[in-house]
């Protein structure tokens, strides 16, 4: 054998070894193996709530929902964040509104987003449009195009994380009014809509499946019950809140309430296949003691200033065109009026917080938007009412007449007919405002006789604490 034959071998060996050495791609990875954990937070029904409402216990807004879905995403914690719909407003004009809604909460990073009846009140060209300017992964899997039969969203979602599969899918009641929206749409059976749902979930590979459920109390506990498979339930459209959810069927059920003052946290204990072995939910308060996140914080602040502002502006325009208007007959006449005859009470009124009422609003910058004046002014838009700051300012703050009547109305003896009583209180002091509030404890802050200014103590002491980053 000749020297070149003999050492062919140790070549080829040589080369084979150097083109492994040059290769630098990196051996095929093993899949991650599924965490022992999953968190998924959820929100529903915010109704275009940007930020808390109530001087005495505000309660949720994005900058506190913000800090909670970031700081468990901060913890590296399997986690997906998921809103169930309905952030749209209650009021059709207010387009800018839904708008910011749905970009408030893309800064989230939602992994799903469900439609609900009241975002359909805008029209599905703006559910849609809003949507994909925000770059929404929406899904819905029995709305349908009423001609075709199409499926308007996608009827699931896919949400990968590293060794995890969430399946997310979203109903709709078939009963609830879709407004502007219910000639292009129809709503198709929720049931066979759930089971296909999980079927195709399941297909793709998903090990956790969520419902974002549109269907009330009763018709999401219903499905909970009625389709295998579902692990995990978010409750929307006029849900009740409970503090630790329930278990229906084979799901571990959240019932948050509305308006982003709760949220709801399912934390689920995963098996060695990524299945759920078993769970806890819980119901979190987003009260002044959960910190504000500062960006959405300042996102909000400049939305709602804005607003603010292009109200003002309105209210002005309004005011010009209204000015040969006469007044009605009976009106209300204001504080100093009625200070004319009850000099003492009108002066005792004066150390109560409903006096600054008024001034509250223009220090947050929302003396010109709608949905706040009510509560800091007399007869709000009723004939011979507050208007705005500029043509009535004596009926600016909570005075004589939020309690005892219209001034006009004094009957014969000169005294008003109907007194105050906690139903007048709860007109404002209601759940949603002032969840805290207490008739009994509150009432003697203002009666005419305590002249002790107890409840402005407590709302001075109660900006000071915020001022020092209390809640915020």
């Amino acid at each position: 054998m000749s020297r070149f034959a003999r050492s062919t071998p140790t070549v080829l060996m040589t080369l084979v070894f150097a083109l492994a050495a040059s290769d630098s791609r990196p051996p095929h990875a093993a899949p991650a193996p599924p965490p022992a954990k999953l968190v998924l937070i959820g929100t529903t029904d915010l109704r275009g709530e940007t930020s808390p409402c109530g001087c005495h216990t505000p309660r949720g807004g994005f900058a506190r929902i913000g800090t909670v879905v970031d700081s468990v995403r901060r913890s590296g914690s399997a986690m997906v964040y998921l809103d169930a719909g309905g952030a749209f407003p209650d009021l059709s004009t207010r387009m800018d509104l839904a708008q910011f809604m749905y970009s408030a909460v893309h800064d989230m990073s939602p992994g799903a987003v469900g439609v609900a009846p009241r975002d359909l009140q805008l029209g599905l060209s703006a559910v849609r449009r809003f949507a994909d300017e925000s770059h929404l992964p929406m899904t819905c899997a029995n709305l349908v195009d009423r001609a075709s039969r199409a499926p308007l969203f996608p009827p699931t979602r896919l949400v990968e994380l590293p060794g995890l599969k969430v399946g997310v899918f979203a109903l709709l009641g078939e009963r609830f009014e879709l407004g502007a929206a219910r000639d292009s749409v129809l709503v198709v059976d929720a049931e066979r809509a759930a089971h296909d749902a999980v079927a195709s979930l399941r297909g793709q590979g998903a090990q956790v499946i969520v419902l974002l459920s549109q269907l009330g109390r009763v018709g999401g506990e219903d499905i909970a019950s009625a389709v295998p498979g579902i692990d995990a339930v978010f409750l929307g459209h006029d849900v009740p809140v409970l503090e630790h959810g329930r278990r229906v069927g084979g799901a571990l059920v959240s019932y948050a309430g509305e308006r982003g003052q709760q949220i709801g946290m399912l934390q689920l204990s995963l098996d060695d296949t990524g299945h759920v072995a078993d769970g806890t939910c819980d119901v979190v308060s987003l009260g002044p003691d959960v910190r504000e996140h500062a960006a959405m914080l300042a996102k909000v602040k400049q939305f709602e200033d804005a607003y603010n502002e292009r109200m003002r502006h309105e209210q002005r325009l309004a005011h010009v065109a209204d000015e040969a208007d006469t007044d009605p007959i009976d009106h209300f006449v204001g504080g100093a009026v009625c200070a004319r005859c009850h000099t003492a009470e009108a002066q005792q009124w004066t150390t109560t917080a409903h006096s600054l009422a008024w001034e509250t609003l223009v220090r947050e910058k929302k003396d010109a938007t709608p949905d706040c004046i009510p509560c800091h002014v007399v007869g709000y838009r009723q004939a011979g009412g507050f208007q705005s700051g500029t043509s009535t300012p004596h009926l600016a703050n909570v005075q004589c007449e939020n309690c005892h009547g219209m001034g006009t109305l004094h009957g014969d003896e000169g005294v008003l007919q109907n007194g105050p009583n906690e139903g007048t209180c709860r007109t404002c002091h209601n759940p949603e405002r002032d969840p805290e509030f207490d008739y009994a404890t509150r009432l003697p802050l203002i009666l005419h006789g305590n002249t002790s200014g107890e409840s402005i103590r407590n709302v001075k002491a109660r900006r000071e604490r915020i001022g020092k980053g209390a809640g915020h």
